[in-house]
C-alpha cells in the first residue's frame, strides 16, 4: 500500500470520526426546541461521549491528522482547481482547527478546573456573558458541517454501490444544522429571559462549595494562541505553494482529445486540471481524487514523459480494468512540455445513476 493510499484512508477515517462528533453535537443542540433539561438529559449519550479519557485524545488526534493531511494535499496538488464545491470544502477545511479550538480548549480548561459543564452553563456563557463566543460556535457549526458534508457526498458519489442513498442524505444535510440552530436559539431565548446575570459556577473549596466567576480572560487567551497559530500554519502552506509556482518553469503542452479537439496549456498541472482550465467537459465524479475512475483516458500517443501510475492510481485502474494504455486524468501530471493524444473512456456526462437506466448489456461499471 502506497503512502498516498494510506493518507487517503487516514483522511477518510478521521473525517468520518469528526463528522460523527459534529453530528452528535448538532442533534444535542436541536433538543433545545424541547427544553434545556432535555438537552442535558441527552448530553451523556450525544455530545458528552466525546469528552472522556478515551475519546478526547482520539478526537484531538483525528483533528490534527485530518488538518495536517489537508494542508499537505493543498501543498502537493499540481494545481488548485475544481468545482465550486471543491473550493468551499478546501476553504472550510482550513477554518476547522481555528474554530474548533474555540470550543475544545474552553471545555477542556473548564473540566480541568473541576467545573461541571452542562448546557445550563454553556448557554449562559454563549448568550449572556460572552455572545461573541456563541457567534464563533455558530461559525464552527457552519464551517465544520459544510466541510464534512461536502467530503462525505463526494466520497459516496464515487461509489456506485451507495450513490443511490444520496437523495435521502441531502435533506438530512439541511435539516440537521437548521434544527440545531433553532434549538440553540430557543434555549438561548429561555436563558435570556430567566437567567440573566454573571456566569458563576460552584467549585469545591476548603470550607465547602463557593461561587466563582469563570475566568474568561485566560480561556480566551489560550484559545487565541491555538487559533492564530493554526491560521499562521495555513498561511505558511499557501505561501509555500505560491512560491513553488513562482519558481517553476512551465512549458507549453498540447492535448488532443479524439473526437473533441486540441487545447493548449502549460505544464505543472494534471491532465484533468488542464481540461478544467480550458473548460473541456470531462467526467470526474470524485472531483479528481483518484477514487471513481470516471476520468480515465486512453493514451494514444505522447511526446511527454509520463510517470508510472502510483499505487493509488493503479488500484483504481485495476478496478475499472479498461486496458494497460489507460490512465486517470486526475492522477496524470504533465511535468514537461510536449504533445499528447488521448481518448475518453467514459462520456463527460457519465453518472452511476444514468448507468442504471441503461440496458444491462450496455452497462460499464467502473467500480
Amino acid at each position: 500500500m502506497g503512502s498516498r493510499t494510506i493518507l487517503r484512508s487516514l483522511r477518510i477515517a478521521t473525517g468520518l470520526y469528526l463528522l460523527a462528533y459534529i453530528t452528535s453535537h448538532l442533534i444535542n443542540l436541536s433538543l433545545g426546541l424541547v427544553s434545556i433539561e432535555t438537552m442535558d438529559a441527552a448530553r451523556p449519550y450525544l455530545s458528552g461521549v466525546w469528552g472522556n479519557a478515551i475519546t478526547q485524545p482520539i478526537l484531538t488526534t483525528a483533528l490534527v491528522v485530518h488538518y495536517s493531511i489537508g494542508l499537505w494535499s493543498i501543498y502537493t496538488r499540481p494545481s488548485i482547481s475544481g468545482t465550486a464545491q471543491d473550493v468551499v470544502q478546501a476553504l472550510s477545511g482550513l477554518a476547522i482547527i481555528p474554530l474548533m479550538a474555540i470550543h475544545s480548549v474552553g471545555v477542556i480548561m473548564l473540566q480541568n478546573a473541576s467545573v461541571e459543564v452542562d448546557y445550563n452553563l454553556i448557554l449562559r456563557v454563549f448568550w449572556v456573558s460572552n455572545p461573541g463566543y456563541g457567534l464563533m460556535q455558530v461559525m464552527l457549526i457552519s464551517a465544520a458541517w459544510v466541510h464534512g458534508c461536502a467530503g462525505l457526498f463526494m466520497w459516496l458519489r464515487a461509489k456506485p454501490s451507495v450513490v443511490r442513498l444520496l437523495p435521502w442524505l441531502y435533506p438530512l444535510a439541511v435539516a440537521i444544522p437548521v434544527l440545531a440552530l433553532l434549538g440553540f436559539t430557543e434555549a438561548g431565548r429561555v436563558v435570556l429571559i430567566d437567567r440573566i446575570g454573571p456566569v458563576v459556577v460552584q467549585t469545591p473549596g476548603a470550607y465547602g462549595e463557593t461561587l466563582t466567576e469563570i475566568p474568561f480572560a485566560l480561556i480566551m487567551q489560550v484559545q487565541a494562541w491555538v487559533m492564530w497559530g493554526s491560521i499562521g500554519i495555513s498561511i505558511a502552506v499557501l505561501l509555500a505553494r505560491w512560491l513553488r509556482g513562482v519558481l517553476a518553469r512551465p512549458a507549453a503542452v498540447f492535448i488532443t482529445t479524439r473526437g473533441v479537439g486540441e487545447i493548449k496549456d502549460h505544464s505543472g498541472k494534471t491532465l484533468l486540471d488542464v481540461f478544467r482550465a480550458q473548460n473541456q467537459a470531462h467526467a470526474n465524479l470524485c472531483s479528481g481524487r483518484g477514487r471513481c475512475g470516471t476520468c480515465a483516458v486512453r493514451v494514444l500517443s505522447s511526446q511527454i514523459d509520463l510517470p508510472t501510475a502510483t499505487p493509488l492510481e493503479q488500484a483504481t485502474l485495476d478496478r475499472i480494468d479498461k486496458g494497460a494504455d489507460v490512465r486517470l486524468a486526475c492522477q496524470l501530471p504533465l511535468s514537461h512540455g510536449g504533445a499528447i493524444t488521448v481518448e475518453r473512456v467514459f462520456p463527460p456526462d457519465f453518472s452511476f445513476e444514468s448507468m442504471r437506466e441503461q440496458p444491462s448489456e450496455n452497462k460499464e461499471v467502473p467500480a
